[in-house]
């Protein structure tokens, strides 16, 4: 406890239970209550980021200010690979904050794998810079994500499992309709899919998806696919029939209200 009359985040039933695991993590590894909570969702970019429609999964940090300019980054999922910024060695998990300054130290989870198609290092990213922002008093803006509204249609976000190290150049693409689903598909087109990437899209509009395209995500290999709800079974099971690892998926719904 901080005060008497102040009660630990990791205790209090009013926060969402998601949200209190991770306070929980920091006060068993260091032994004091966290001093904030920071959530930031993954985002699903599409069309080369033109369109960003986010998740309900994403990173979540706790923890409390330090005052030696030293920003250490603890993993719930990976406890003894702990980073320590400034420097040159960080562990891969941490990869995304690199560079990242402020004094801090950070109970970390992230309950995306990276390259799935959620940028699941953007949200680990913006969740330290908010939680810098208020701890430490480090500039940073969130970027804002407008709504999109898809009445009756699901984002399915197609995990390949397929990681690589090389970069998946984006190539140029102008959007020349409004039909979210043909321009998926013609932004497909207009890139360099990997062959897992290719299956997946082919796949899902044999099944009747209304678009799909390959998502720049790395290390991964992902795709996404715009499917009338009602479909989403008939097109996850083309998809896996046709991929030669089974596939995990992800359900985005997203609406403007």
């Amino acid at each position: 406890m901080t005060a008497p009359d102040v009660v630990d985040l990791a205790d209090r039933p009013d926060v969402a239970p998601e949200l209190r695991l991770v306070p929980h993590a920091f006060r068993r590894a260091f032994g004091r209550p966290a001093a904030g909570v920071w959530y930031a969702p993954g985002v699903v970019r599409l069309l080369g980021g033109a369109v960003r429609v986010p998740g309900r999964w994403g990173a979540i940090v706790a923890g409390d200010r330090r005052d030696d300019g030293v920003l250490e980054l603890v993993s719930v999922n990976r406890p003894t690979e702990r980073a320590v910024l400034p420097s040159g060695d960080v562990p891969e998990w941490a990869a995304p904050v690199r560079g990242v300054a402020g004094g801090a130290t950070l109970m970390c989870s992230v309950d995306l794998p990276r390259g799935s198609g959620l940028s699941a290092g953007e949200a680990l990213r913006t969740a330290v810079g908010l939680a810098l922002r208020d701890l430490a008093g480090v500039a940073f803006e969130q970027e804002t994500v407008a709504p999109l509204d898809l009445p009756g249609q699901r984002l399915l976000v197609v995990d390949t499992r397929v990681r690589r190290p090389e970069p998946q150049v984006e190539r140029p693409f102008v959007r020349d309709t409004d039909d979210l689903g043909a321009a998926l598909t013609a932004y497909h087109h207009a890139q360099q899919p990997d062959p897992e990437q290719d299956v997946v899209v082919r796949a899902a509009l044999a099944a009747g998806a209304r678009g799909a395209s390959l998502l720049i995500d790395p290390p991964g290999r992902p795709a996404v696919a715009l499917v009338d709800a009602d479909l989403v079974p008939a097109v996850k099971r083309a998809i896996t029939k046709a991929a030669e690892l089974p596939p995990r998926y992800l359900t985005i719904i997203s609406t403007a209200t």
